[in-house]
């Protein structure tokens, strides 16, 4: 696990500076529902306004009515005003548009700060979950959720994160748009039972083994017929059983058969009767 936090790490610092070069002034950011605009235009007071824009991508401005703004920039939107304002009511009025606050994106699930955070150019699906302070433990990077609404329906896409972070260049990272939601689940669980101390389910860490999940119950107890401890996983519809020898590799011997553990893999330590 600490090498995928390494390799998230070094991406995110990696592709950090170009995206705080272009979030400098975000004069390539579209407008997006639910941000505030500041509109004024040069010695008409009466105009200067705080907007919000709609969630249907419209706002509502005086003299012109309902507006759509949604996926304009800010140069492109104070043109669009500009004109729509020249001959009828204006001579050669000259508009600036700010972007007061931005659309959000939302990161939730296993992440170290769920929440919403506001969408600024160039925002992707690596940056959002680094402003949420990365993934937890037991976060599965390899099939991140992102939920996008596209014609009035909500669509799930999965995003392999981890490839990502691999490339190191970026280049097959997810571009956000105002919205989105990104869901990371849990790797998921396994079982441990027998002669551990505590029996049970246990969330899935990545790269944990045969000896992490036993740990992870407590130890063996005093009954443990460790070298006999099993492995069950389900491949394909069919059941397949590993003998795990963990009572040897928790003394430094034949440490290779520690296998690393699959989400729903139970382990099973039998008790010695001897």
């Amino acid at each position: 696990m600490r090498k995928i936090i390494l390799s998230f790490i070094l991406v995110a610092l990696f592709l950090m500076p170009a995206f705080a070069e272009v979030d400098k002034d975000n004069t390539d950011y579209r407008v997006g529902k639910n941000d505030v605009l500041e509109i004024s235009v040069y010695n008409e007071p009466d105009l200067n306004k705080t907007i919000r824009v709609s969630p249907e991508g419209t706002i509502s401005f005086p003299l012109l009515g309902n507006i759509p703004v949604i996926g304009l920039t800010a140069k492109e939107l104070e043109a669009k005003i500009a004109d729509m304002l020249s001959g009828d009511f204006l001579l050669n009025p000259q508009v600036t548009v700010f972007i007061r606050e931005y659309s959000k994106v939302s990161v939730l699930g296993q992440v170290q700060k769920s929440g919403a955070y506001e969408l600024k150019s160039g925002t992707t699906i690596i940056h959002a979950i680094a402003l949420a302070g990365g993934f937890t433990d037991g976060a599965d990077p390899e099939k991140v959720k992102l939920i996008r609404e596209e014609n009035g329906e909500k669509k799930t896409r999965v995003v392999d994160t981890l490839s990502i972070t691999e490339d190191m260049d970026g280049e097959n990272d997810v571009l956000l748009l105002p919205g989105d939601v990104i869901v990371v689940d849990k790797l998921g669980t396994i079982s441990v039972v027998g002669q551990v101390k505590k029996p049970g389910r246990y969330d899935l860490r990545k790269d944990s083994t045969v000896i992490d999940a036993v740990a992870l119950a407590g130890g063996l107890t005093e009954l443990a017929a460790a070298n006999d401890t099993k492995v069950i996983r389900m491949e394909g519809g069919k059941k397949r059983v590993f003998r795990i020898p963990i009572g040897s590799i928790m003394q430094g011997e034949q440490q290779s058969k520690d296998i690393k553990l699959r989400p729903d893999d139970t382990i099973v330590v039998p008790e010695s009767f001897f």
